[in-house]
């Protein structure tokens, strides 16, 4: 039988072994590096794949930001490695250029049909969904991790130290109370690594920072102009994840009246409404526009220097930029949320929550409870804090003197 890694020629012979092993390689074009032809034999170019790693991660697609913290303890414990991602469309898209990813693929049949093929040394599966965990059982791998699937079709944990992580799905007292740890902190104990505070990141394209850069230009934001981002969706799930309309209004209206900072609206289509609502109310508003793409939506968030926004996927792009953020929450667990420093989780207290709910007949709820002067309060401590930020700086390189 014929090794995988060699190529059997017309005439039968066996020629010049490829480096179908190399990360420059590709087979049906020509190799990234820019050698043509065939692997020429001592190539100076050639970067073996070293181990395999696989990531099985679909999920919502906040839950595929925050699990990127894991990349770099990965890269950290073993720097050769080679880690291909599957995930939805738009996790793809979001996860684009990411320096510590090697390949992204979207979950399809093309993608399961080659996968399965594929031999990885370390696969990594991170949701409770049947399709995804029912892909970690077919990979050919000798270390799985994470959360499988099965013969019964329900979920369960393949490795001991993704059992504490996986019964936080079962278990609403623990969940909800007695887990003090941070969702990164989960994710590396669940994966037998060591948590060292690692942090996630994204990468926007050049062409969407140049859009964004171009569009704050026509609205007439200069660089030193002070931006405060609201991100007025939070998905409809969970009952009262979003903070009510009249609020954002009254916040927006604060911050016009009472400072110079310009105030931006960020939120994908279903905030379209609300937002053109809020702009209207609200003179001098900026609306950034609710249809953009994934690099897009990021590359404009990029300009905020404080954002406000609920538990959403909005509140992990701000935290990967490494922007302060002032999360507003109602009925999810703050305490799996990690600002790394930057910014303040502000949380009504009440005894009802956290809940995840799907309904909830209360009045007023736990978002109605949280006052708009607190916030307004918070936005400003980090607008003050950033500024005091970059007196230091200019201090210590002694810029103006």
């Amino acid at each position: 039988m014929m090794a995988r890694d060699d190529v059997l020629f017309e005439d039968g012979r066996l020629g010049a072994r490829l480096r179908l092993d190399c990360r420059h390689y590709r087979g049906d074009r020509p190799c990234r590096a820019g050698v043509q032809g065939a692997c020429p034999v001592g190539c100076g170019r050639y970067a073996p794949q070293g181990r395999r790693i696989l990531i099985i991660k679909l999920g919502a697609l906040g839950d595929v930001i925050r699990t990127a913290a894991v990349l770099p303890g990965l890269k950290e414990r073993w720097p050769d490695s080679h880690v291909t991602w599957i995930s939805r469309p738009n996790g793809a898209r979001m996860l684009k250029n990411h320096p510590l990813i090697d390949r992204l693929l979207s979950f399809d049949a093309e993608t399961l049909s080659h996968v399965e093929y594929e031999r990885f040394d370390l696969c990594l599966s991170l949701d409770k969904e049947p399709g995804p965990a029912a892909l970690a059982m077919r990979v050919d791998t000798p270390d799985s991790r994470g959360i499988g699937l099965s013969v019964y079709g329900t979920p369960t944990p393949l490795n001991p130290e993704c059992e504490d992580y996986f019964l936080l799905g079962l278990d609403d007292e623990l969940k909800f109370r007695g887990n003090t740890k941070s969702y990164q902190r989960l994710l590396y104990e669940a994966l037998g690594l060591e948590y060292a505070g690692e942090r996630y990141r994204l990468y926007p394209s050049r062409d969407a920072v140049e859009a964004a850069r171009a569009f704050w230009e026509r609205v007439g934001v200069t660089r030193d102009d002070i931006v405060v981002g609201l991100n007025t969706g939070a998905g409809p799930v969970f009952a009262n994840k979003n903070w009510p309309p009249e609020k954002y209004i009254e916040l927006a209206r604060a911050i016009t009246e009472r400072t110079d900072w310009r105030v931006a609206l960020y939120g994908g289509p279903d905030e379209g409404e609300l937002n053109h609502r809020i702009a209207d109310a609200c003179p001098g508003v900026i609306d950034t526009g609710c249809r953009h793409d994934e690099q897009h939506f990021t590359a404009l968030m990029q300009r905020g220097d404080v954002i406000v926004t609920g538990d959403t996927m909005a509140m992990h792009v701000a935290i990967a930029l490494e922007t302060p953020t002032i999360v507003l929450f109602g009925p999810t667990c703050d305490q799996e949320i990690d600002l790394y420093g930057l910014g303040e989780k502000l949380n009504a207290g009440l005894d009802c929550s956290p809940c995840y709910r799907r309904r909830c007949d209360y009045s007023p709820n736990c978002m109605d409870a949280l006052d708009v002067e607190r916030v307004f309060e918070a936005v400003g401590r980090w607008i003050g804090s950033r500024g005091e930020q970059a007196a230091s700086v200019a201090s210590a390189t002694g810029a103006g003197a």
